[in-house]
């Protein structure tokens, strides 16, 4: 890389993130050494009735902000929105806050823009000083002639080789390597400086008498020497898996090292949706003619694609080698360290080279300091544990086989109750057990042995024959004594199983078949002439007709008319996906049914929660567990034995998903500290909105009563001396994106949503989440999931499949009627507002009427998509020409165009020449053609994109928020409102147009809640020193943020989370031109204070794995949730006994 393009690299970093001259120590009153002043301040009501901070607080917090008045129009138009949604509530309680004079120390600016800017800055500078130099790096060749010695081993660029007990430059790009069949610790790894090459053997790879010891500890693992004087940076790929194998990251004491990951640069700059994924996996499929321009754009994640992305070598990474680590053993391993190392020093290198490439790019992207500061941050997660992580995997596991072996005892008794059917072939006349393999099993075969050693050990009769179904599932298993003993592999995955249940859908039996998987059979209109055809002999079947007909028992008397359910987990954005080739032009009318070739019925698929496209591969999965209530939908023959089947499989089914991705997780112990440790395999830019990712804890679920392993979060738990201190941040997104409304209408609470996520009472039906439970008929904590999937891009026929959810038997008119309902209170009615060539368009047809950015309706927009879809028919293409000292836009006819031109006005000279035509002559030959053929074009939806700019939303509660976020979303390079990040280049508008839009509406509220977190990371760092806290940051997942603090510094932690909360907030509304804060959000509702890790202090955790809860099954009381006048009087009563105690010494 030329020294050139180096230097402009690191100046570009100078330029963003100049150090700051450092600030002396604040002279405040610290909650330490002054008694704090408790008495509440009164807030200031707006003119739309929100509770505003007092004065004291923006004279602080919003100097010298300036704001946009906004005309008293806009004012007058938003009280009227707000009174006609009843809104206008003036008995709403005021918010009483304390003052803060003495409690937040002095600003690090003039206000809390100022402020954030230059401590992040302060944050990261110790840590750009240190990167600069690896920016500039052209490091020596790898070396080829290794010491293999355990241990550090140092290759200096002057030629110099020596034993080291860690690299001693404080930026390395580091690299390790696990023998995946033997340990989770490494077993060799590589480093780079801006002065040497390193490598680190372990010894259990060199000494083959040496094996890994069973207890991992700190001493087992690699040492970089981390303290907590010194700033270290640490870059790898996904480097979190690196730093899992660091021993020095296991202490209770955060040191001053961090971890810089490529990969999160690489998403934060150029991430891709998930069905952006899919293409790109599978972009070789995809006809050149229909290449997406955004694929040339990214990568996948994985290094060897990102270098080839942006350092574009002449040969790509091999990374074949890598495939030694995981399937040879550490003695074959063994034998071929030096080309192992090799591997590893070229990843190391290129790595270097990526980030040299992407960290300039991530810096112009991220441009504000506290999104790496965060970042870094989030980099140091840890989870500390004890012995209650063995117990947690013992007592779950133990549970888990419990219920196992109740639900094999109870598919069992219903196996043989089937076999009896057999001899008698009884089974014939069977609408469930028809089609299931009763052929002859082999008589000599291993199982035929088994099956029978199995019925003598269970005191059933022998038979001469069995049925092959029955024999398949036959297995051995270890008994209690090491033998192997026989049993019956039984789950209720298994094809056999509901058909032995004889399981029904609404009265109907259920079927399976090859293609469509589970459904059910419904009469046809026509069933009993079928019936008197089977009779008669006319027609051959091996279904048993009319057992069929007794089993359903004359419901189907009309045939059946009622249309499936449609179950909903999550909304895809497939923008693209008409860009693969087809394949199959088969569609299914799944209303009707599906004819499978059985006289007489009719197949419908089973409900699926992601929609009538996808199959149901077992009925038997917890998604139907709610079919099974008294009166529901899945029944099966034996009462009530379907529902508790599924109950049982619905205990199992989080241990059964999660014990694998548990047991991999690295539990070290440190010896010296009494404690154990977990480090998080955190990637903290994982998805294309930066949200962090980890496949175990920020997915772990909460504990409930109804999953067995669901206490996961309860099983981290504070080491002595140590308290958890965190918050959950209320409402989090919703508020981010009412306010993005409101600072456009006049303040806060000037928009419907905006009023009720401030002022809105649970108790009076005005809060968001009321007012939506009663426009859609729903429950209150249904109306939840509808209005958060509405806030992230989920659209009416997203809501459809809800409602139908929530409501089964409701037809689909009632439920479009309360979705439409409910989008018309809500985001309200749509227009458009039109892009450039919309506005040509409109001026075109209308040359009479100048387009000003009005809005279009729906119907005018029908008719500009369908006047643009005739004239594609015959222009190929437009473009700007010189003429006669002006430019004008003139249009190239396509062959049939020209062909019609010549028709209408034929000329000789045109008939070997490109006919263009200027924005008069088409018109002409426009209402020709119109004159002369009907004009009966289709609405084309992607026409019509093209010619829109964004959707206008009016008369709703979220019309303004909705405008917001799509005119954010439909930018020309989107950026986060609060800190100013870019969105992925693959998701601008120049390369994607309208494409992906949900996914970029989501973008903008969930990259700014990013931006929120980050920001609040920040400000505790920042308050924990000025506070002298001892602690540490441990995890953030969605909306919580834990940290872990010295005993006797938790309340003050508990004040720092609440001020942090509160100078966040400021700078969000800051960001967005307002100068002042409603009350009601300035402070946490909660700071929890407790010795484990769950969502609520008082939840005991009670799971079928751990019934006796928390307190009296592990001696835990519950912990303490404070608001913010609780936190005062919690350090005001632990000053008040720590000087009496001075006193009586």
């Amino acid at each position: 890389m030329a020294a050139t393009l180096r230097q402009a690299k690191v100046g570009l970093l100078r330029q963003y993130f100049i150090s700051h001259r450092k600030h002396a120590p604040a002279s405040f009153c610290t909650p330490q050494n002054q008694a704090m002043h408790t008495t509440p301040s009164h807030p200031a009501l707006n003119q739309f009735g929100v509770d505003l901070l007092p004065e004291e607080y923006n004279n602080i917090l919003f100097k010298d902000i300036k704001t946009t008045p906004v005309a008293s129009s806009v004012i007058d138009s938003s009280l009227s929105d707000l009174e006609k949604f009843g809104l206008t509530d003036a008995d709403s309680a005021h918010v009483k806050v304390p003052e803060l004079t003495n409690l937040l120390p002095p600003l690090k600016g003039k206000n809390v823009l100022e402020h954030f800017d230059n401590i992040a800055k302060d944050q990261i500078s110790p840590y750009i000083d240190i990167l600069n130099p690896l920016l500039e790096l052209q490091p020596a060749e790898l070396p080829t002639d290794f010491r293999l010695e355990a241990g550090w081993v140092r290759y200096g660029f002057d030629g110099s080789i020596q034993k080291v007990d860690y690299p001693t430059e404080s930026a390395l790009v580091f690299d390790v390597e696990v023998s995946v069949l033997t340990d989770q610790r490494a077993v060799m790894a590589g480093c780079l400086s801006d002065k040497a090459w390193y490598t680190w053997l372990s010894p259990h790879l060199l000494h083959k008498d040496n094996p890994f010891p069973a207890k991992v500890t700190p001493d087992t693992m690699i040492p970089l020497g981390s303290n907590a004087k010194a700033a270290k940076l640490v870059i790898g790929h996904n480097v979190s898996y690196d730093r899992i194998r660091v021993g020095d990251e296991y202490g209770l004491d955060l040191t001053r090292t961090r971890y810089l990951d490529t990969m999160s640069l690489h998403i934060a700059h150029s991430g891709m949706t998930s069905s952006q994924r899919l293409l790109k996996i599978g972009e070789k499929s995809i006809e050149n003619s229909k290449r997406p321009k955004w694929l040339e754009r990214t990568s996948l994640s994985n290094l060897a694609d990102i270098h080839n992305h942006y350092c574009k070598p002449d040969t790509k990474i091999d990374k074949d080698v890598r495939n030694s680590f995981v399937k040879l053993s550490l003695a074959e391993l063994r034998e071929d360290i030096p080309n192992l190392l090799t591997y590893c020093l070229k990843d190391v290198k290129a790595t270097l080279e990526v980030v040299q490439v992407l960290v300039p790019k991530f810096v112009a992207n991220c441009s504000h300091p506290a999104s790496l500061s965060g970042m870094l941050t989030m980099s140091t997660s840890y989870l500390p544990t004890n012995g209650a992580w063995d117990r947690y995997i013992q007592s779950s596991d133990d549970a888990f086989e419990r219920t196992k072996n109740e639900l094999q005892s109870l598919l069992e008794k219903e196996v043989w109750d089937s076999l009896s059917l057999f001899e008698s072939e009884a089974y014939r006349n069977d609408p469930w057990l028809w089609d299931l393999d009763w052929s002859c099993a082999s008589l000599r075969s291993k199982k035929r042995k088994l099956l029978e050693a199995l019925l003598l050990q269970q005191d059933k009769q022998l038979m001469a024959n069995y049925p092959a179904w029955l024999q398949d599932i036959v297995v051995t298993q270890l008994d209690d004594s090491g033998n192997q003993s026989p049993k019956l592999s039984i789950s209720t995955s298994k094809q056999f199983v509901p058909k032995i249940l004889r399981l029904k859908w609404k009265g109907y039996p259920l079927h399976y078949h090859k293609k469509y998987k589970w459904g059910y059979l419904a009469p046809r209109n026509d069933i009993k002439d079928v019936l008197e055809a089977v009779n008669a002999g006319e027609i051959e079947t091996d279904f048993p007709l009319e057992e069929y007909m007794e089993c359903v028992n004359g419901e189907s008397a009309d045939g059946y008319k009622h249309d499936t359910d449609v179950f909903i987990d999550e909304t895809r954005d497939y923008s693209d996906i008409g860009v693969f080739k087809k394949n199959s032009t088969e569609t299914l009318d799944t209303k009707s049914g599906i004819d499978i070739d059985i006289p007489g019925v009719m197949f419908f698929k089973l409900p699926h929660k992601n929609g009538p496209t996808h199959n149901v591969g077992s009925p038997l999965s917890k998604d139907f567990l709610s079919a099974c209530s008294e009166g529901g939908s899945l029944t099966s023959k034996t009462k009530n034995l379907a529902g508790e089947l599924l109950r049982l499989n619905s205990l199992m089914v989080y241990w059964r998903n999660s014990r694998d991705r548990l047991m991999e997780q690295v539990k070290v112990d440190v010896p010296n500290e009494g404690h154990s440790a977990i480090l998080p395999s955190l990637v903290v830019c994982g998805t294309v909105t930066r949200r962090a990712v980890e496949k175990t804890w920020l997915t772990a679920s909460n504990a409930k009563e109804t999953r067995i392993g669901s206490e996961l979060k309860a099983a981290i738990r504070s080491p002595t001396g140590y308290h958890f201190v965190g918050a959950d941040v209320d409402s989090q997104e919703l508020w981010l994106a009412s306010v993005l409304g409101d600072c456009e209408r006049g303040g806060h609470g000037s928009t419907p949503i905006g009023w009720m996520s401030l002022q809105g009472e649970k108790s009076k039906g005005t809060d968001l989440h009321s007012k939506t439970a009663a426009a859609a008929q729903v429950t209150r904590d249904q109306a939840k999931v509808l209005n958060y999937a509405r806030i992230y891009g989920a659209g009416e026929s997203f809501a459809k499949q809800l409602l139908k959810q929530y409501n089964p038997v409701l037809n689909d008119a009632e439920i479009a009627s309360r979705a439409r309902h409910m989008y018309e209170q809500t985001k309200g009615l749509s227009g458009y507002q039109l892009n450039e060539k919309g506005k040509w368009l409109y001026e075109f047809l209308m040359p009479e009427v100048k387009y000003k950015g009005e809005m279009v309706s729906k119907k005018e927009m029908n008719m500009l998509t369908k006047k643009m879809v005739f004239l594609n028919r015959v222009i190929k293409g437009s473009k700007f020409v010189k003429h006669k000292d002006r430019t004008i836009l003139c249009h190239t006819l396509n062959d049939v165009g020209k062909g019609l031109y010549l028709d209408y006005k034929y000329n000789s000279s045109y008939e070997n020449k490109t006919i263009m035509l200027d924005d008069n002559r088409l018109r002409q030959f426009f209402d020709h053609l119109q004159e002369k053929y009907d004009d009966n074009s289709a609405l084309d939806r992607d026409v019509a994109n093209s010619l829109i700019h964004q959707t206008i939303w009016f008369g709703g509660t979220e019309s303004h928020t909705f405008n917001k976020l799509e005119s954010i979303a439909m930018s020309k390079y989107p950026k986060t409102p609060v800190l100013d990040v870019g969105i992925s280049r693959v998701l601008e508008t120049r390369l994607i147009g309208r494409h992906y839009l949900p996914s970029r509406i989501n973008w903008v509220v969930q990259s700014t809640a990013v931006d929120f977190l980050h920001l609040l990371l920040v400000s505790m760092e920042w308050l924990m020193q000025e506070f002298g806290i001892k602690g540490r940051y441990c995890i953030s997942i969605h909306d919580e943020v834990r940290y872990l603090v010295k005993s006797e510094d938790r309340y003050k932690a508990a004040l720092a989370l609440h001020l942090s909360n509160l100078l966040v907030r400021a700078h969000v509304v800051a960001r967005l031109g307002l100068n002042n804060l409603p009350a009601s959000i300035a402070y946490f509702s909660s700071v929890d204070v407790d010795t484990v890790l769950r969502k609520e202090p008082d939840s005991d955790c009670v799971t079928p794995s751990n019934p006796l809860g928390l307190a009296k099954g592990h001696g835990i009381p519950p912990g303490e949730g404070l608001h913010i006048f609780d936190t005062l009087e919690k350090l005001a009563d632990a000053r008040n006994s720590k000087a009496s105690a001075e006193k009586v010494t």
